[in-house]
């Protein structure tokens, strides 16, 4: 032990500041902090820039759908802006063209073309409908065009998506000063170009219309669709709104740069007074506490380490070890005087600890042959407590010249309050034997015996059985215990199973029941306590009851006195190194009637 902890001590000798660790820490700290910082705040920036788009972009979509809804025959424009879309004479450009149109409509026809009903359009010819449909397209696209240049949108239009979302085909686009119209990529798209959509542009398109968040991004363009209406059978209006997004990084990662650059500076500066609070709050402490912590390791001089300790004034967690150590030294010091006390009162225990055992075993029946002048009958019995004293017992007993009793029984619980549950079980259960009542009668009596006095809460399995030596006809009972194990003459040992009673001690009001047997001559029994079936190697597997006929049976040739020990050995053979948890108690008859064993 001693080498170990030199050898750890060699091996932890100071390399290092702990200050210096502090700022160390403080300073990747402040690189991993800032780092973090810089992406969390750069997507952070970048997530408000876009949100802020995106309400900029549903303040356009209702703009323009509030517009067009003004007039009362917005669904016939729109419908017929789609189904006139290659015959229209639109004019994009000069606005003149359009107010002269709108003089000639006002002329032909008495109306206002703001307020121009669906009524009134019944009553025009084909051609003033026509005129009225080419004045608000274009008063409509003059809207758009202001809209996209005041927002700075990258596009702005109205278009009709197919019913399946595959296709859209432009009938209004906004134009910035000096913009083409045609239908290139970088124009601004005249009335009826059709472009098919991509796999998430018609996911746009769907959502927009099922009333939901449309916002889609694709490269750097941000595009955000607001559902108007359905013509035509399941054609669906919206409006478009595209921005392009590529300038946003670098605008994003400027600012955030900026921000970060006094963000370090001011993490630096806190790393710098962290090392010097460090130092001087905790380091120069520690030095102080460990040097006196070893001195007193050397040479136990309690005096002068406890005034080197009390030096430390500080009100803090150190001020607080300092204490600790030193009443932990005064506790050291006053254990070292009382662990001689302890060793002796320890010897005395275990010297009385052994006498328990001693007791113990000698209240077992432990001489064999137990009744040398019976010839019916032999029998062999052997108990192996998990501690030094344990809670199995056995007991086997002459009612009279006709009658055995045996006895196997295994207390709850381990130790000496289980020993002594144990013998005032054993005691109770051979008065009432003695008496000559049948084995669930003894149950019975024992049973409320104990629970009128049992206030530890204790109980325990028992299997008792009577037996007839003349006949070899019995009774048994069994209480919570394991099922025995009988093998007939020149057969194997097998387990006889039957519905079992509670345990002893359990419940005041049961009621044991019990079950013949009858033995002939040759015949053995085996009864045991569950510390054989269950105990366990270091594998975490049982003996288990398999393996225990397997056991008997591979040793049934041999007397008691060679099987019950031969038994044992399998079961250490099996466990190995594992200790044993439970006690192993192990009771063998063997039955050979009046004439004895020679007949």
């Amino acid at each position: 032990m001693k080498k170990d902890i030199d050898k750890r001590k060699n091996n932890n000798k100071q390399k290092y500041s702990l200050a210096g660790l502090v700022l160390i820490f403080s300073m990747l700290a402040t690189i991993l902090t800032g780092v973090l910082s810089y992406f969390i705040l750069r997507n952070s920036t970048k997530k408000n820039v876009l949100n802020a788009k995106q309400q900029l972009a549903v303040e356009i979509k209702e703009d323009i759908v509030h517009t067009i809804k003004q007039f009362p025959t917005y669904e016939w424009l729109i419908t017929y802006w789609y189904q006139n879309k290659d015959t229209m004479e639109v004019e994009y450009y000069d606005s003149e063209v359009t107010l002269q149109k709108a003089r000639d409509f006002a002329a032909r026809t008495g109306l206002a073309t703001d307020y121009v009903t669906m009524e009134d359009l019944a009553a025009l010819s084909e051609e003033d409908c026509r005129l009225y449909a080419e004045i608000i397209y274009n008063q409509t696209l003059q809207l758009i065009n202001l809209l996209k240049n005041n927002y700075q949108s990258a596009y702005l239009s109205i278009t009709v998506a197919s019913p399946d979302y595959s296709q859209q085909t432009f009938i209004i686009s906004g134009a910035s000063p000096g913009q083409n119209r045609g239908s290139g990529m970088d124009d601004a798209f005249v009335i009826g170009v059709i472009m098919d959509t991509t796999k998430e542009q018609k996911k746009g398109l769907q959502d927009a219309v099922a009333g939901k968040n449309s916002m889609i991004k694709y490269g750097h363009y941000l595009d955000a669709y607001g559902y108007v209406l359905d013509i035509m059978d399941g054609y669906h209006v919206v409006v478009d709104v595209v921005y392009d997004t590529s300038d946003l990084t670098r605008e994003t990662d400027s600012q955030v740069l900026s921000d970060m650059f006094l963000f370090v500076l001011l993490q630096g500066s806190l790393a710098l007074f962290l090392y010097i609070l460090t130092y001087f709050q905790s380091v120069r402490p520690i030095n102080r506490i460990q040097r006196d912590v070893n001195n007193y390791r050397k040479n136990k001089d309690s005096e002068k380490v406890l005034k080197s300790l009390g030096k430390i004034h500080l009100k803090n967690e150190l001020g607080s070890l300092s204490e600790n150590i030193s009443e932990m030294i005064v506790s050291i010091d006053q254990y070292l005087e009382d662990i001689q006390t302890i060793t002796s009162e320890k010897e005395k225990i275990a010297a009385e600890l052994s006498v328990a055992t001693q007791i113990q075993a000698e209240m077992l029946p432990s001489t064999f042959p137990a009744f040398p002048d019976r010839k019916e009958f032999d029998l062999y019995a052997t108990m192996t407590p998990a501690k030094d004293v344990g809670g199995d017992f056995y007991d086997f007993f002459l009612v009279d010249d006709d009658h055995i009793g045996l006895v196997i029984a295994d207390v709850s619980g381990k130790g000496i309050p289980a020993a002594l549950f144990m013998v005032n079980s054993k005691t109770r259960i051979q008065n009432q034997a003695m008496l000559g009542k049948s084995p669930a009668e003894i149950l019975n009596a024992v049973n409320e015996q104990i629970c009128a006095i049992n206030k530890s809460g204790f109980f325990v399995t028992v299997w008792i059985a009577i037996i007839d030596l003349t006949t070899g006809k019995g009774l048994a009972a069994n209480a919570g215990h394991e099922h025995p194990v009988i093998r007939h003459k020149d057969g194997s040992y097998e387990l006889v199973k039957y519905k079992h009673s509670l345990m002893v001690g359990a419940l005041d009001s049961t009621q044991y029941t019990e079950h013949e047997f009858l033995l002939k001559p040759g015949d053995s029994i085996f009864v045991y306590t569950d510390g054989v079936p269950e105990a366990t190697n270091t594998n975490k597997e049982q003996f288990s009851i398999g393996r225990m006929l397997n056991s008997l049976n591979s040793h049934s040739k041999d007397s008691l006195r060679e099987l019950l020990p031969n038994v044992k050995k399998d079961i250490d053979d099996f466990a190995g190194d594992a200790v044993q948890f439970d006690d192993i108690t192990m009771l063998g008859f063997d039955y050979y009637g009046p004439a004895g064993k020679e007949e």
